[in-house]
């Protein structure tokens, strides 16, 4: 019997119209990814029932819980992913696009599915009501750039055919850490070594109702969370003063590749962190080489134009992230 490999693992994801529900065209596309954890789990649940004896009766199953964890490279064709970690997106313009990605009011779901087609009868695990519980972005100045989103769902559904047989494969255009620039309280920056930036969002897991089958019910999302760090050679007292005070600053992390245009082989991000303060840590001394100084932040609104504690602009060849 063959066995499944992981090489041979297509993933897909689509955007749901409505929560929960398979969208009423199969238009999966494709996720070129570096790891998954997507699964189902459920507890079982014991009985105190006394039997006469000591032997235990039959135990149940619990509710039903659909989580886990999709890892890629930042991609110029996760824009839908991006969308789903934040919530609100405008489309403007024409090819070359424009995708404005700010925090929304609600958080839109997602049906994914994996195929295991190395079975000698392929099996396919479909999770409707996957919505982004959190994203983490990892910035390093070589390779490619390392991008997590954790999801949390209400169903796995396991069937022999795909709910989409042609998905669509926009191609893989990963940046790295050589087409990635940094700008600090909106001035270009180039100390810093390393960077990381996390956006959770709330989610309620716990919202199971009687007679729900134990399905999850809803998953409304809460308020935003947006923090990160920077770790930057310690030349210079700016930063660490900033801290100290509690000055207001920003951050803004542009990745492009050729002309930055967002034609085919010229797409541009750009993550946008306008208000922020630092957390204060001092610098110290590990050894003889060099000292870093590694600073936390917090971002929130304020008063910022954008009006969103985060906000992204992707310029890329889709004319609708839907």
């Amino acid at each position: 019997m063959p066995q499944a490999k992981g090489s041979n693992v297509a993933i897909g994801y689509q955007l749901e119209s409505a929560f929960a529900t398979d969208p009423g065209t199969p238009a999966l596309e494709k996720l070129y990814y570096t790891g998954e954890g997507l699964q189902l789990s459920r507890n079982i649940i014991e009985s105190n029932t006394i039997q006469g004896s000591r032997n235990p009766a039959a135990p149940i199953l619990g509710n039903h819980n659909v989580s886990g964890q999709l890892s890629c490279e930042l991609q110029a064709y996760i824009g839908r992913l991006l969308k789903g970690a934040l919530g609100s997106c405008v489309t403007t313009g024409s090819d070359p696009y424009t995708h404005t990605i700010k925090v929304g009011t609600d958080v839109p779901s997602f049906t994914i599915e994996k195929g295991f087609t190395d079975l000698a009868t392929p099996q396919y695990m479909k999770y409707n009501g996957c919505k982004i519980g959190s994203m983490s972005l990892n910035i390093k100045p070589e390779g490619f750039q390392e991008i997590s989103f954790t999801f949390t769902g209400v169903k796995e559904t396991v069937g022999t055919t795909p709910f989409d047989a042609a998905m669509t494969d926009l191609g893989k255009q990963s940046w790295t850490g050589f087409e990635g620039s940094i700008t600090e309280g909106g001035g270009a920056i180039a100390t810093v070594i390393d960077a990381s930036l996390n956006v959770e969002n709330g989610l309620d897991e716990s919202v199971y109702c009687i007679g729900g089958a134990g399905l999850r019910a809803s998953l409304p999302e809460g308020m935003v969370k947006v923090s990160g760090s920077i770790k930057a050679l310690f030349d210079s007292i700016t930063l660490y003063e900033k801290a100290v005070a509690g000055t207001e600053s920003s951050l803004e992390f542009v990745f492009a590749k050729g002309d930055g245009l967002g034609s085919a082989g010229n797409e541009k991000l750009t993550i946008t962190i306008p208000e922020l303060i630092y957390e204060p840590k001092t610098p110290v001394v590990s050894g003889p080489s060099g000292v870093m100084v590694d600073l936390a932040f917090r971002a929130y609104y304020g008063n910022d134009a954008a009006a969103s504690a985060i906000h992204m602009v992707l310029m890329n060849t889709e004319s609708v992230l839907t």
